[in-house]
């Protein structure tokens, strides 16, 4: 029996015949405890309490898919590392299991938990792609998914497509990444799929609030807000800080009526199969503004499938500047793909799409270009704690692919001006 505080909640009998515990839930993790939606997030400052309510979450959907199935569970837990997966998040499934009806064996080379009716919870890193792939699951739990890119997030909403499977993410925010806009900002939007719970770290009773106002004195008003209010901020050290200035929306019928006007047609390409490729194009209209208006953003895929989703155009072609790597240049050649080589100075890459941004030559097609836009609220430089003097002007990687590829674009779409 799984117990939470009769103060804040009420009691949860997992099974009226298991061995009790207790475990207290304050009113953040109690709301999100009670949700039923497809998405939960519950967004929180640090030690406020997110990844103990996970293993509690998936014991009380395992309880309502026993209500209509005897079938046994399959279930998914999800870590941004697996170093965080074997440091935190597993020991907490384990010890909150231990005692309960639900005790049962962690296999850590297998990185599985086979639960007593031979019900299965996966435990995988998201630095492992291939492990988020394949089989449908009855829910996932993904913890620190703030951290995680947003093609992890895709992948999981597949992993749970077939069965309409409840995830919940436990999370501190990391800026306004793709937890805010594709997740965040739907709730707030009404979507009903979509739940979010925020909460400040000494909302948890065992939290010294003296601690949560020390930390907060240290550190800026927007690392304090995210890393102890749970608050979404704009991160620090943005490499584009004004790019939601570009950012426009235009239905299908405009981007048609814009790409068949006067202008040349450009494109940059940044490699990946763990990571993912991404391609984008972009028009330069005869007023020299560059509207960027599609993206393939895939992880996995073979080149010869990326090059059937790239843009041709009957009358016009598309001057593609991509990272060098010859054998896969020369296969979308092959496609009948014009590509060459790209321009990879990285700062003056960044200055000129900073100075695009800033003269408003640079226009984003939002709706189309999902993954530049989260990836440009996290492209950011390194804090002054976290790296050497030589690596400072450096961004930090991760989040750079899409932003790989606007760089790629635009100094080709400068340097072909200037020849």
């Amino acid at each position: 029996m799984i117990r939470t505080d009769a103060k804040w909640g009420e009691y949860i009998d997992y099974d009226d015949k298991a061995k009790g515990k207790y475990y207290p839930l304050h009113s953040g993790q109690m709301d999100v405890y009670n949700s039923n939606t497809r998405f939960t997030a519950a967004i929180a400052g640090t030690g406020g309490g997110k990844t103990v309510l996970g293993p509690i979450w998936i014991i009380k959907k395992i309880q309502e898919i026993r209500k209509f199935s005897a079938k046994p569970i399959l279930g998914m837990v999800v870590a941004p590392t697996y170093k965080v997966l074997q440091r935190a998040t597993v020991p907490c499934l384990i010890d909150t299991f231990k005692g309960t009806a639900l005790e049962g064996i962690y296999k850590e080379a297998r990185n599985l938990y086979v639960l007593p009716d031979g019900g299965r919870i996966w435990c995988q890193g998201a630095d492992n792609p291939g492990g988020l792939e394949g089989g449908q699951f009855d829910f996932v739990w993904l913890d620190e998914g703030g951290q995680v890119k947003y093609t992890v997030w895709i992948a999981l909403q597949g992993r749970t497509g077939a069965k309409q499977a409840p995830i919940l993410i436990t999370t501190t925010p990391y800026g306004k990444n793709w937890l805010f806009t594709e997740f965040f900002q739907k709730w707030k939007l009404g979507d009903e799929n979509y739940y979010v719970r925020q909460w400040s770290s000494f909302l948890n009773p065992i939290y010294p609030k003296a601690e949560y106002e020390r930390a907060k004195s240290v550190m800026t008003k927007e690392k304090g807000a995210m890393r102890y209010d749970g608050e979404f901020m704009r991160m620090e050290g943005l490499v584009y800080p004004d790019i939601s200035t570009t950012f426009v929306e235009m239905s299908q019928v405009e981007i048609e009526s814009l790409i068949r006007s006067e202008g040349k047609f450009y494109g940059g390409l940044d490699f990946g199969w763990n990571d993912p490729f991404c391609a984008l194009t972009g028009f330069l209209d005869k007023d020299d503004v560059l509207w960027v208006w599609f993206e393939r953003y895939r992880s996995r895929c073979h080149i010869e499938e990326h090059s059937k989703y790239l843009p041709k155009f009957y009358n016009k072609t598309v001057k593609w500047f991509s990272e060098h790597q010859p054998e896969l240049i020369a296969k979308l050649r092959k496609s009948g793909h014009k590509v060459r080589k790209a321009y990879k100075n990285i700062k003056m890459g960044i200055d000129a799409v900073n100075a695009r941004i800033l003269s408003g030559r640079l226009k984003i097609i939002k709706n189309k270009c999902p993954a530049l836009v989260v990836e440009t609220e996290m492209y950011c430089y390194p804090n002054d704690d976290e790296t050497d003097e030589a690596e400072g002007d450096k961004p930090v990687g991760g989040n750079d692919h899409a932003c790989d590829s606007l760089r790629y674009l635009v100094a080709g779409v400068n340097i072909r001006r200037a020849a």
